[in-house]
């Protein structure tokens, strides 16, 4: 599950609408690309040190993070990407892009705060 062909979204295992989010995802990754795992969990204590992310920073990684071909994407970019990624309708995802990426982390940031 750790080759850099994968790829893995880390998330929140303690929260509700994270864990609804990966459901949804889960459903629709027709093709399988997707892999999962709670940030929590070994795995990502494992591959973050890999990819140079201290535990401090590590921290910081509060409800989505996308490893994506052993690149680190988080906050709306990792919810954008994923979607793109499953394709299909989701693939539209990326009109979202317009809007400047510390807008969409403002927006993203309002959710994550009320997400349990």
């Amino acid at each position: 599950m750790t080759n850099s062909n994968n790829n893995i979204i880390f998330f929140d295992g303690y929260c509700i609408l994270c864990n609804s989010f990966i459901d949804f995802l889960f459903r629709r990754d027709k093709r399988q690309k997707l892999f999962f795992s709670p940030l929590q969990s070994k795995t990502a204590s494992n591959i973050f040190p890999k990819l140079g992310y201290s535990s401090e920073e590590m921290g910081k990684f509060d409800s989505l993070v996308y490893l994506k071909n052993q690149h680190i994407k988080i906050r709306s970019d990792a919810v954008l990407s994923v979607l793109f990624d499953i394709g299909g309708i989701y693939r539209a995802s990326v009109i979202f892009y317009l809007i400047p990426k510390f807008l969409r982390d403002v927006m993203y940031d309002q959710i994550a705060s009320k997400r349990y």
